[in-house]
């Protein structure tokens, strides 16, 4: 599997309407935020600079059973204490959940992606088949909000898990939504790059 600093640019933006209602509805369960949000930070569009994986390395990482490793969690789960993490891993979890939520308001679903793991990727696409390459060019055209932005209320709770990854619970604000959003992002260093392994709705976890 080529490395990440190896992704080629190009073509970027979601697959399939299908593999967007896929991690849409991973990401819209109702939620009550845990607590008052603090200040909304901006996520402007420009903050997104992942860059896509190529339509061949989408079809290599489908490819390989070997990286199916199995979903994060399921319901019910409650998410352990753990350690806490320090101030610099801190920062690196928010500017990663900040890019993401940069590449989702600019409708690039492909750099979105980039910020996930390969275990995880895998695991939200293979559902769907073989990715086309016709499929790739859908997903490869930009569609950015032409309203009010996502905005990260939120990031608290960071912490070192028992199974070697980091955790932190984050709020969002979606415009057509009222209330804020609660969710708890998996955190992996892959190829030397901290990225996104798993991501909860508030319905799927409760933190002790």
């Amino acid at each position: 599997m080529p490395s990440r600093q190896t992704r080629e640019s190009g073509h970027r933006r979601p697959w399939l309407a299908s593999s967007v209602m896929l991690l849409s509805a991973a990401l819209s369960t109702p939620v009550v935020a845990f607590g008052a949000p603090a200040t909304p930070a901006s996520v402007p569009a420009v903050a997104c600079t992942a860059q896509p994986r190529s339509y061949d390395q989408f079809a290599a990482l489908l490819a390989d059973q070997s990286i199916a490793t199995p979903a994060a969690a399921t319901g019910g789960l409650t998410i352990p204490e753990g350690t806490p993490a320090s101030a610099a891993e801190t920062s690196a979890m928010e500017k990663l959940a900040l890019e993401w939520l940069s590449c989702q308001n600019a409708g690039e679903q492909l750099r979105a992606w980039s910020l996930f793991s390969d275990g995880y990727l895998h695991r939200l696409l293979s559902r769907q088949g073989i990715l086309s390459a016709e499929a790739y060019v859908v997903l490869a055209t930009p569609s950015p909000s032409d309203g009010p932005l996502a905005t990260l209320h939120e990031l608290r709770g960071t912490r070192h898990l028992p199974d070697g990854r980091m955790g932190a619970t984050i709020v969002v604000a979606y415009p057509s939504v009222p209330m804020p959003k609660t969710f708890f992002v998996y955190f992996i260093e892959e190829d030397n790059e901290l990225v996104i392994d798993g991501i909860l709705g508030e319905i799927s976890f409760s933190v002790p």
